[in-house]
């Protein structure tokens, strides 16, 4: 395996769940905004639509790149099933779409929530995918289906082809040693969406707090609000992240040459790797501790390390379940 594989999976696997929460991060505001009577759920949900439409561009752009150009991922993709690796870019792109329609129709409201909502339902939906294609890059199994035509005239389509291999390939999982673990890692990968959208969305909130002038209260609300949020979703994903940490081997010095560090100790190789998992509590920590400031806003720092913190988490937990 490539030395940076692991790390850009981690990235992208941010990314996408980010992408995937917050659509509807938007529509509660959206209906925040309309049973309470109140505008500053409407100017939260204005910017978290404009934060949304710009990541699922930017992630629906660099997929269909990827994709054109044979790119690593589509390499990677490719071993695994070219068709669901595809339908996945195809998903992207359709809720990019749906997302920067929902974000055009300005305050019209059943054009924005009907665009949000099937931009929201595209992302679950790829992001499902992206997760079968995941675990079984991690796992080294190579799912069924890796042609897009048929290879005789009598064969079925490829569509029906695909399903039909895709149910005799989950038909094997209840007899499958792993299937505990398989379902400790989908409940972490489930709960990791809200914990990057609300971790983007305080960024963002930084980022945006110069140029869309709201005032100084609605920041405090916002930051606040968001960063609170945050910590309550990384409170969640840390019971899955503790059991797959316990379930799982420590990590082991003989795959040293695949992964980052590599010019360490064997020993202090493990020891790193083995600490590393203190990211994620770190990262929800970092989200928590804004929230209980009397100015929200004076916790920046914290902000721009929870992601840090979060993507590190992310490696090493990719890492505890490749190894």
């Amino acid at each position: 395996m490539n030395l940076f594989i692991l790390p850009m999976l981690s990235v992208l696997l941010f990314w996408c769940a980010a992408c995937t929460a917050l659509p509807f991060l938007v529509l509660r505001d959206r209906r925040l905004a309309r049973l309470r009577k109140r505008a500053i759920f409407d100017k939260r949900a204005t910017q978290l639509s404009g934060l949304c439409a710009l990541m699922s561009i930017l992630w629906g752009a660099a997929l269909c790149a990827d994709a054109y150009f044979h790119g690593r991922m589509d390499s990677v993709a490719s071993t695994l099933s070219r068709p669901l690796w595809l339908i996945f870019v195809g998903g992207e792109c359709l809720a990019a779409v749906l997302v920067l329609c929902s974000f055009l129709a300005g305050k019209r409201r059943i054009p924005v929530f009907v665009g949000a909502l099937l931009g929201g339902c595209a992302a679950v939906c790829s992001y499902l995918i992206f997760i079968l294609l995941l675990w079984s890059f991690l796992r080294g199994e190579a799912l069924p289906g890796n042609s897009l035509l048929p290879s005789a005239p009598g064969d079925p389509f490829p569509a029906e082809q695909l399903i039909r291999q895709m149910i005799e390939w989950f038909a094997a999982v209840p007899v499958r040693e792993d299937w505990a673990l398989s379902g400790l890692a989908l409940g972490f990968f489930c709960f990791l969406p809200p914990v990057a959208a609300y971790m983007c969305a305080l960024l963002w909130y930084l980022l945006r707090r110069g140029v869309d002038d709201f005032g100084r209260d609605y920041y405090l609300f916002a930051v606040g609000g968001g960063a609170r949020r945050a910590a309550w979703s990384g409170a969640l994903l840390l019971p899955f992240a503790a059991v797959l940490l316990w379930v799982t081997p420590p990590f082991a010095a003989e795959v040293i040459n695949s992964l980052p560090f590599g010019t360490l100790k064997p020993e202090q190789m493990a020891l790193l790797y083995n600490i590393l998992p203190l990211c994620l509590p770190l990262a929800v920590f970092c989200c928590y501790l804004p929230c209980r400031f009397s100015s929200p806003l004076r916790g920046k720092s914290l902000m721009v390390l929870a992601p840090c913190f979060l993507l590190a988490g992310i490696f090493v937990m990719l890492v505890r379940l490749w190894g």
